[in-house]
């Protein structure tokens, strides 16, 4: 029987064996390669030598900036053709019925008589004032002499569109007149219109149209004309003579 100190022994060495054959297995370890340090001269320069990478790195793409694009976009507009229409004046023709008429120099009744159209005539006319209440025609008598004639009255028959016709710009009518120089009050027909006596001046003067007028004393009680009066263009017509025969100038 072995003592205890031989198979102590015996134990040690069997480790010990075994080391040695895990030992022998492993592999063998070796040793860094020097490194190598150049040894420069002075003045010499280091040559750098690029690493393969380097050479072989492919560059990254350029960008390619897109095209600028225009916010404000320039428009040409087309231009739609429009047609010149110049109204075409249509013919108005007039025929007087039922009276004579007198025809003015202008577009009122404010202008001087120019002539008479006489009832059952015919004439055309070639143009009108801004309202269309007057138009200008020429006259039968004279076709080289115009004058106007009013489109309001019941003696007129007109046919065709008289605002269609060209509009004519006249001047103004001169003004006329009639003053009350007596001390009686007057009345001047057939408008109708007083005239107080001179010592209510300025309501003793009042402006009318061109025509023929009565002019009758207030005072006077048989209602009789005391002066007639065809008033014109311009004129101012002076009452001097009350129905008594009594003259007084005007101041």
């Amino acid at each position: 029987m072995m003592t205890v100190k031989r198979q102590v022994q015996i134990v040690a060495a069997l480790i010990l064996l075994v080391a040695l054959a895990v030992q022998g297995c492993a592999p063998r370890q070796t040793e860094p390669a020097a490194r190598t340090i150049s040894t420069l001269a002075p003045g010499d320069v280091p040559t750098w030598t690029p690493r393969l990478v380097d050479l072989t790195r492919t560059a990254l793409p350029t960008a390619t900036r897109p095209a600028p694009v225009s916010i404000a976009t320039t428009v040409t507009p087309t231009l739609i053709p429009t047609s010149s229409v110049v109204a075409t004046p249509q013919t108005v023709r007039v025929s007087i019925q039922g009276g004579n008429l007198f025809v003015h120099r202008g577009p009122g009744l404010e202008y001087n008589y120019a002539g008479v159209l006489k009832d059952g005539e015919t004439v055309l006319a070639t143009g009108r004032d801004r309202v269309s209440r007057w138009i200008r025609i020429a006259l039968p008598s004279n076709p080289l002499k115009e004058g106007w004639i009013t489109t309001e009255t019941k003696y007129t028959q007109i046919e065709g569109d008289v605002p269609n016709l060209p509009y004519i710009e006249t001047e103004p009518a001169r003004p006329a007149f009639i003053r009350n120089c007596t001390r009686h009050d007057l009345v001047v027909r057939p408008d109708g219109v007083k005239l107080l006596s001179q010592d209510d001046e300025p309501y003793n003067e009042e402006q009318f149209s061109v025509g023929v007028y009565q002019v009758y004393d207030l005072e006077n009680l048989e209602d009789k004309p005391i002066k007639e009066v065809n008033l014109s263009e311009g004129e101012t017509v002076e009452i001097q003579y009350d129905w008594t025969g009594e003259k007084t100038k005007c101041e």
